[in-house]
């Protein structure tokens, strides 16, 4: 094996645990939503008082829970897209098309990302009434989402630009799949 394949194996190899620790991640915060918010609504019916935390840190997990599904659903390519237009035209077009696109994502990921950061320091200094955990946990999802996305299209874009334009790779100028068999 030369060294372009080695780091691309253990770039995906790296890829891939990441996505299945936020996969994790993911499944636990929707178990402890669903521990908070069932136990706050037996706890207010059956004993007529609440976990006054619960509604908190469902709050706080619902956030990361969304932002994190969007950095799973970015990397599986299932976001949406129209591609009508994209396969009708030869692969090199193709190819130009998506690394224009993948720049202009890049953009607005980076307007998020400073947008996201600056928002997650103002919240440092503010903290939730009951929990009293920072605000920056909120904005701090955004800014999470949004590095997370452009560091994929940067990988993204070094293949592309790399790969010829031949029909064979013409998969990897796709956004996003229009069939669960293409993925």
């Amino acid at each position: 094996m030369n060294d372009k394949s080695t780091t691309a194996l253990v770039a995906r190899r790296m890829g891939n645990a990441l996505y299945g620790v936020l996969t994790a991640v993911m499944a636990m915060s929707l178990l402890l939503m669903l521990i908070l918010v069932f136990g706050n609504v037996v706890m207010r019916y059956v004993f007529n008082s609440g976990i006054m935390i619960s509604e908190e840190v469902a709050r706080m997990t619902f956030v990361w829970l969304i932002f994190i599904g969007s950095v799973l659903a970015f990397r599986a390519k299932q976001h949406l897209a129209v591609n009508m237009l994209m396969v009708r035209l030869p692969v090199k077009q193709q190819k130009v098309i998506h690394i224009l696109r993948q720049l202009l994502i890049l953009a607005v990921l980076w307007l998020l990302i400073d947008g996201g950061w600056a928002q997650t320091i103002i919240g440092l200094s503010t903290v939730t009434p009951v929990a009293g955990v920072p605000i920056a946990v909120f904005s701090g999802a955004v800014w999470f989402c949004a590095t997370a996305m452009a560091l994929m299209i940067l990988a993204d874009l070094y293949v592309a630009i790399r790969a010829p334009a031949t029909p064979g790779n013409a998969s990897k100028f796709m956004t996003s799949y229009d069939y669960v068999e293409d993925i």
